[in-house]
């Protein structure tokens, strides 16, 4: 685990146990992405920013049951390390599965909720550049002796969370047929009650 400080807010970076991406791939690929009426059901890319044909909002029993308890310490690790203690539970507000193709990307924007995060299960090993399929966290310009934004190059596994504010934006896959996969996700955080 590590917490990335190359400008103001922090970014977490960590990896998930390989029987976690497993788990969530095979939910993915035998219950959501293999059955045509939940998907034209829980389409999301209508209302997303990316320019990427498949963006599909999870169901909420698997998001639940399974994911939260996934992400759920990863993301209290964040917080505590990020020295915010101050929440008593969290909230999953949305939850969806990218799948990015040759050529699509998801241009520079920012999320609702506390916290956001993005959690890769595919990634292509062969790319035109390092940059192809990564995602760039912006934060101010870049002058003399500040560093405006931050290039992470994902692998299968990888997690980053980040203050749902801050600006990303994620490269397109370039002369590449293979599949970069992700999870995407906003949480809120209900704060202790005031004494």
């Amino acid at each position: 685990m590590e917490i990335l400080r190359p400008f103001g807010p922090p970014i977490y970076k960590n990896n998930l146990a390989i029987k976690d991406i497993e788990k969530i791939n095979n939910y993915l690929e035998n219950d959501l992405l293999n059955d045509d009426d939940k998907k034209i059901k829980l389409d999301a890319s209508n209302s997303l920013v990316g320019k990427v044909k498949e963006e599909i909002h999870l169901e909420k029993e698997f998001l639940e049951k399974e994911l939260l308890n996934i992400i759920g310490p990863h993301i209290n690790s964040f917080l505590i390390n990020s020295n915010y203690k101050d929440h008593r539970s969290i909230n999953i507000d949305s939850c969806w599965v990218v799948r990015q193709y040759e050529s699509e990307y998801n241009p520079i924007h920012s999320h609702n909720g506390d916290v956001s995060g993005v959690l890769y299960l595919k990634f292509p090993k062969d790319r035109k550049s390092g940059k192809d399929g990564s995602i760039t966290f912006v934060n101010s310009p870049t002058f003399f002796l500040n560093r405006g934004h931050v290039t992470l190059i994902p692998e299968i596994g990888s997690i980053f969370l980040f203050p749902s504010y801050v600006l990303h934006t994620v490269y397109p896959i370039r002369e590449n047929k293979e599949e970069r996969r992700c999870i995407a996700f906003n949480a809120s955080l209900n704060p202790l009650p005031k004494i």
